[in-house]
Protein backbone atom coordinates (compact mmCIF):
# COMPACT_ATOMS: atom_id res chain seq x y z
CA UNK A 1 0.00 0.00 0.00
CA UNK A 2 2.83 2.46 0.90
CA UNK A 3 4.65 1.54 -2.24
CA UNK A 4 1.71 2.60 -4.18
CA UNK A 5 0.80 5.89 -2.19
CA UNK A 6 4.62 6.62 -2.52
CA UNK A 7 4.11 5.76 -6.68
CA UNK A 8 1.10 8.04 -6.92
CA UNK A 9 2.84 10.99 -4.84
CA UNK A 10 5.77 10.78 -6.81
CA UNK A 11 2.93 10.91 -10.22
CA UNK A 12 1.70 14.09 -8.69
CA UNK A 13 4.69 15.76 -8.00
CA UNK A 14 6.10 14.52 -11.36
CA UNK A 15 2.64 16.43 -13.12
CA UNK A 16 2.84 19.15 -11.06
CA UNK A 17 6.52 20.00 -11.76
CA UNK A 18 5.60 20.13 -15.79
CA UNK A 19 2.52 22.33 -14.58
CA UNK A 20 0.14 20.23 -16.80
CA UNK A 21 -2.42 17.62 -15.88
CA UNK A 22 -2.08 14.12 -16.87
CA UNK A 23 -4.89 14.84 -19.38
CA UNK A 24 -3.24 17.61 -21.40
CA UNK A 25 0.16 15.23 -21.56
CA UNK A 26 -1.70 12.63 -23.82
CA UNK A 27 -3.88 15.01 -25.62
CA UNK A 28 -0.89 17.30 -27.05
CA UNK A 29 -0.33 16.99 -30.57
CA UNK A 30 3.12 16.68 -32.10
CA UNK A 31 4.89 19.24 -33.74
CA UNK A 32 4.55 19.32 -37.70
CA UNK A 33 7.11 17.65 -39.75
CA UNK A 34 9.17 20.38 -41.22
CA UNK A 35 8.57 20.54 -45.22
CA UNK A 36 10.69 18.30 -46.99
CA UNK A 37 13.68 20.33 -48.90
CA UNK A 38 13.17 21.90 -52.33
CA UNK A 39 13.82 19.83 -55.82
CA UNK A 40 15.81 21.22 -58.02
CA UNK A 41 16.72 20.17 -61.61
CA UNK A 42 18.28 22.36 -64.39
CA UNK A 43 18.15 22.44 -68.31
CA UNK A 44 21.20 23.99 -70.47
CA UNK A 45 20.69 25.52 -73.87
CA UNK A 46 22.73 26.17 -76.71
CA UNK A 47 23.96 30.11 -77.06
CA UNK A 48 21.55 32.50 -78.08
CA UNK A 49 18.62 29.46 -78.21
CA UNK A 50 15.78 28.57 -75.85
CA UNK A 51 15.25 25.48 -78.07
CA UNK A 52 15.09 22.40 -75.34
CA UNK A 53 16.96 19.65 -76.45
CA UNK A 54 15.26 16.07 -76.04
CA UNK A 55 17.72 15.15 -72.75
CA UNK A 56 16.50 18.58 -70.95
CA UNK A 57 12.58 17.73 -72.51
CA UNK A 58 12.93 14.49 -70.26
CA UNK A 59 14.39 16.48 -67.32
CA UNK A 60 11.31 18.74 -67.44
CA UNK A 61 9.04 16.42 -67.39
CA UNK A 62 10.54 14.56 -64.46
CA UNK A 63 10.03 17.81 -62.60
CA UNK A 64 6.76 18.11 -63.94
CA UNK A 65 5.98 14.74 -62.51
CA UNK A 66 6.75 15.94 -59.30
CA UNK A 67 5.60 19.05 -59.11
CA UNK A 68 2.06 17.19 -60.02
CA UNK A 69 2.68 14.83 -57.44
CA UNK A 70 3.09 17.29 -55.04
CA UNK A 71 0.32 18.67 -52.88
CA UNK A 72 0.31 22.69 -53.20
CA UNK A 73 3.42 22.72 -55.35
CA UNK A 74 5.07 26.08 -56.37
CA UNK A 75 7.50 25.91 -59.01
CA UNK A 76 10.23 28.29 -59.67
CA UNK A 77 11.68 28.92 -62.91
CA UNK A 78 14.63 30.65 -63.41
CA UNK A 79 16.43 31.38 -66.27
CA UNK A 80 20.11 32.44 -66.53
CA UNK A 81 22.84 33.28 -69.79
CA UNK A 82 26.43 33.19 -70.36
CA UNK A 83 28.37 36.73 -70.47
CA UNK A 84 28.40 36.62 -74.33
CA UNK A 85 26.21 39.84 -75.76
CA UNK A 86 24.72 42.85 -73.28
CA UNK A 87 23.61 42.67 -70.12
CA UNK A 88 19.87 43.85 -71.32
CA UNK A 89 20.15 41.33 -74.06
CA UNK A 90 21.03 38.48 -71.86
CA UNK A 91 18.19 39.27 -69.12
CA UNK A 92 15.84 39.24 -71.69
CA UNK A 93 17.12 36.13 -73.16
CA UNK A 94 17.09 34.55 -69.45
CA UNK A 95 13.38 35.53 -69.51
CA UNK A 96 12.61 33.76 -72.65
CA UNK A 97 14.47 30.37 -71.81
CA UNK A 98 12.52 30.55 -68.44
CA UNK A 99 9.21 30.76 -70.29
CA UNK A 100 10.21 28.24 -72.41
CA UNK A 101 10.85 25.37 -69.67
CA UNK A 102 7.38 27.14 -68.00
CA UNK A 103 5.44 25.68 -71.57
CA UNK A 104 7.37 22.37 -71.46
CA UNK A 105 6.23 22.07 -67.57
CA UNK A 106 2.18 23.30 -68.54
CA UNK A 107 2.45 20.99 -71.63
CA UNK A 108 3.54 18.12 -68.87
CA UNK A 109 -0.04 18.90 -67.05
CA UNK A 110 1.54 21.34 -64.12
CA UNK A 111 -0.86 24.10 -63.82
CA UNK A 112 -0.03 27.29 -64.77
CA UNK A 113 -0.74 29.00 -61.42
CA UNK A 114 1.91 27.25 -59.60
CA UNK A 115 4.79 28.23 -61.58
CA UNK A 116 6.89 31.57 -60.85
CA UNK A 117 9.38 32.74 -64.09
CA UNK A 118 12.15 34.72 -63.39
CA UNK A 119 14.78 35.97 -65.65
CA UNK A 120 18.83 36.47 -63.66
CA UNK A 121 20.86 37.12 -66.89
CA UNK A 122 24.17 37.28 -66.44
CA UNK A 123 23.68 37.32 -63.05
CA UNK A 124 24.19 34.11 -60.65
CA UNK A 125 26.76 32.18 -62.92
CA UNK A 126 27.71 28.64 -62.02
CA UNK A 127 31.25 29.24 -63.98
CA UNK A 128 32.52 32.95 -63.58
CA UNK A 129 34.19 33.91 -67.02
CA UNK A 130 35.14 37.50 -68.36
CA UNK A 131 32.59 39.62 -69.93
CA UNK A 132 31.31 38.53 -73.55
CA UNK A 133 32.73 34.46 -72.91
CA UNK A 134 30.70 31.59 -73.67
CA UNK A 135 30.04 29.31 -71.07
CA UNK A 136 27.30 26.26 -71.75
CA UNK A 137 27.34 25.63 -67.65
CA UNK A 138 25.91 29.40 -68.00
CA UNK A 139 23.18 29.15 -69.93
CA UNK A 140 20.94 27.26 -68.14
CA UNK A 141 17.20 27.54 -66.39
CA UNK A 142 16.85 25.82 -62.79
CA UNK A 143 13.73 24.52 -61.73
CA UNK A 144 12.81 24.24 -58.24
CA UNK A 145 9.66 22.53 -57.07
CA UNK A 146 8.29 22.92 -53.33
Amino acid sequence: MFKSFSALIGLALLVAACGESPQTMSLKTPPPAPPPPPKQWMVFFETNSTTLSQQDANTVSQAADVAKSTANAKVMVTGFTDTEGSPAYNQQLSVRRANAVKAALVSNGVVPQAITVTGSGETGLLVETPDQTRNEKNRRVQITVQ
